[in-house]
C-alpha cells in the first residue's frame, strides 16, 4: 500500500515538472492608435536652371595725397568727377555709379634708425567707386578710361540682377515635379495621397548662396589695361531638391 502511494506521488511530481517546462504564450492586444495610423509616402522633386550673368560690377579705386588732409580730399574729389565724366561718356548711367568707400589715412615718414615714429609725411584720401554695366563689350574700355582718370586698382565681378526671381522659379519647378511624381506613384500603386505632413529643401549649385559668379577676371593694377582678362562668365546651375512627406488616404 505504501509503495503504491509513493509511486503516485512521484508520478504527480513528474507531471507537474513537465507542465512547468511548457512555454506560455501571452497575447497582447494591438493598440487602436497603431491600427488606425495612416501610411506614409515621401517624394523628392528636383529642378535645375542654368543661369548666366547679365551685368558686371567694376570696382575702381582712386586716391590722392597731400600734407594737408583737406587738400587731399579735394584732390580726390576732382579725380572722382573726372572718373564719373569718363564713365558717362562710355554710356554708364549715373544710377549705376555708386560710391562704395571713402577713407583718409596718415602716411608716416620712414625712420632709418628702425624705431617707431609718429611723424606724418602726408595724408592719403582713398575712394572706391562701383560702376555697373550690362554691356560686357564695354568692360575693357571702362578699365582704360578709369586708368586714365587716375585709378590705382580695377577689378570686375559678374552677377545676375534678377537672381531672387530665378530662385522662386526653380522652387516652383521643384514643387511641381514633386507633386507630379506623387500623383504618378499613387496612380501606379492604386493608392490615394492624403495631406502633406512635411516639406524640406536642399539647395545646390554655386549661385544659390552667392552674389557673384566664380571669379573669371583678373584684378588690374594701373598701367596697361590690355593685360586684364575679361570674360563673360560661365553658366552656373541653380538646383533645388524639395522633399515632401504625404499621408496615404484610407480607401
Amino acid at each position: 500500500m505504501f509503495n503504491k502511494t509513493l509511486a503516485a506521488v512521484v508520478l504527480a511530481t513528474s507531471l507537474t515538472a513537465c507542465a512547468d517546462r511548457t512555454p506560455q504564450v501571452i497575447a497582447v492586444p494591438s493598440s487602436s492608435a497603431e491600427v488606425d495610423k495612416p501610411g506614409q509616402m515621401t517624394i523628392t522633386g528636383q529642378a535645375t536652371l542654368e543661369v548666366s550673368p547679365d551685368c558686371a560690377d567694376l570696382t575702381i579705386s582712386i586716391n590722392a595725397d597731400d600734407i594737408k588732409p583737406g587738400v587731399a580730399v579735394k584732390r580726390l574729389e576732382a579725380k572722382r568727377l573726372t572718373l564719373i565724366s569718363a564713365l558717362r561718356k562710355l554710356g554708364v548711367e549715373t544710377a549705376d555709379i555708386k560710391l562704395s568707400t571713402l577713407m583718409l589715412d596718415p602716411i608716416y615718414a620712414p625712420n632709418p634708425e628702425g624705431w617707431a615714429t609718429l611723424k606724418v609725411r602726408t595724408y592719403r584720401a582713398r575712394m572706391t567707386v562701383t560702376a555697373t554695366t550690362r554691356d560686357f563689350a564695354k568692360i575693357a574700355d571702362i578699365m582704360d578710361s578709369a586708368a586714365e582718370a587716375g585709378a590705382t586698382e580695377i577689378s570686375n565681378n559678374f552677377r545676375r540682377s534678377d537672381l531672387p526671381a530665378l530662385k522662386k522659379k526653380v522652387r516652383d519647378m521643384a514643387l511641381t515635379a514633386a507633386k507630379e511624381k506623387a500623383k504618378q506613384t499613387a496612380d501606379a500603386l492604386g493608392i490615394k495621397v492624403g495631406r502633406v505632413t512635411s516639406v524640406a529643401e536642399n539647395a545646390g549649385g554655386y549661385m544659390w548662396h552667392a552674389t557673384y559668379f566664380p571669379q573669371v577676371a583678373n584684378a588690374m593694377e594701373t598701367g596697361d589695361s590690355s593685360s586684364a582678362v575679361v570674360l563673360g562668365g560661365q553658366l552656373q546651375p541653380l538646383t533645388l531638391d524639395v522633399t515632401i512627406g504625404f499621408e496615404l488616404a484610407k480607401s
